[in-house]
């Protein structure tokens, strides 16, 4: 170190607080908990903190606007401006309560090899002494720091092959479907004879109508080149790209059978729950059908092996998600709340054990056809 870094080390000193750990993953892995919502909003804070993200991407220059809830109920806004990444060695930030806030401290986190390890050093400095006082004093910073740490070591450490998800479009009244989805496979005489059916396509048609204009949705489907690119594209593309196999109850295979294309628009092994024996139907493009009729448990170890360090993707229907939901085997879920109201269908929500299921906003993206909200689900 020169002599004017020695200095300026030594000035700070009684404005900073550093806290260190050796955690048993290497520097990469370590890094990228920091990258994304859907990694911070499972281990950033002390003990008994949660968090609810208002805004974020990771950038230089970027903001992370958050609130922290306390276990005591208290509510701490929280605004955090990245000013330096390098990838994956150091992240520098600035860390207040608002935007321009005068009080805000710079925390610079450090990334360096230790054999298979990283140890992580963070380093915090006050704009005064009396601040970095008052944050130990008051706030219990060094222990908070400590226990912070604590949970992203448990969190980078943990086996998290096979996260379980699910994706649904929802109405403004609380629909995922409508009363029927037999308009779809219904011949010509069929919608003569019962006009409902007709609105209840129109219905679904409209419920998703923020993904059939998408790039992705239309490569996928093989409708052609173009589409739209934005927020709703990415969303349609992740929910793609972390699935590496799904699960889905036997209505909505029956439907599918009857209406997706030869190719089906999955590319990777799907788990039907079923009381028949079946033997497996492959499909072109990376899809094959299993069937299971010993349970949702059973399904869930089979998509887990299949997915490898994929995520596992509950596809529907609605009774499918539900069982999966109670039975404490969801980790975090997303809807696409769409701008219509249904009146009358399925309630994704209808029977949900509210007293097993706490949630946990991570995520708000409105776009001109939906408001896409992602949640982390913990037992309560």
């Amino acid at each position: 170190m020169t002599e004017a870094g020695q200095r300026a080390d030594s000035a700070a000193a009684d404005r900073e607080i550093v806290i260190s750990r050796v955690i048993d993953a290497p520097p990469e892995l370590v890094f990228e908990a920091f990258t994304e919502v859907r990694h911070l909003s499972r281990w950033w804070g002390p003990e008994g903190f949660s968090t609810t993200t208002r805004s974020f991407e990771f950038r230089e220059g970027a903001v992370w606007d958050f609130v922290m809830h306390g276990p005591d109920g208290t509510d701490y806004p929280e605004w955090i401006t990245w000013t330096e990444i390098v990838e994956p060695r150091r992240i520098t930030l600035l860390h207040g309560e608002r935007a321009e806030d005068p009080d805000a401290f710079e925390s610079v986190l450090t990334f360096t090899p230790d054999g298979a390890a990283t140890r992580i050093e963070m380093r915090t400095v006050f704009p005064t002494r009396q601040l970095r006082d008052e944050a130990v004093e008051r706030y219990h910073a060094v222990e908070g720091g400590r226990q912070t740490l604590d949970n992203l070591a448990a969190y980078v450490t943990r086996d998290d092959s096979g996260k379980v998800f699910f994706t649904v479009s929802m109405s403004l009244d609380g629909y995922s479907a409508p009363v029927s989805m037999d308009g779809i496979i219904a011949t010509g005489e069929q919608r003569q004879q019962d006009p409902r059916l007709d609105r209840w396509v129109a219905q679904w048609m409209e419920l998703h109508a923020w993904i059939f204009p998408q790039r992705f949705f239309r490569e996928n489907l093989n409708l052609g080149e173009g589409g739209e690119e934005g927020v709703d594209n990415d969303v349609a593309r992740h929910a793609f790209e972390r699935t590496g196999a799904s699960i889905m109850g036997k209505r909505m295979f029956d439907l599918g059978e009857k209406s997706w294309p030869e190719n089906a628009p999955f590319h990777t092994p799907v788990f039907v729950l079923t009381h028949e024996r079946r033997e497996p139907w492959e499909r072109p493009g990376g899809t094959t059908f299993h069937f299971v009729n010993d349970g949702i448990d059973s399904a869930l170890k089979q998509a887990r092996e299949a997915a490898g360090d994929r995520d596992v993707r509950i596809a529907g229907g609605s009774e499918t998600i539900l069982q999966y939901l109670n039975a404490g085997l969801i980790d975090e879920f997303s809807i696409a709340l769409s701008p219509v109201l249904f009146g009358a269908g399925t309630r994704l929500f209808d029977g949900v054990d509210a007293s097993r299921v706490a949630l946990e906003q991570v995520r708000s993206q409105p776009t001109p056809r939906a408001t896409h909200l992602s949640y982390v689900v913990h037992a309560r």
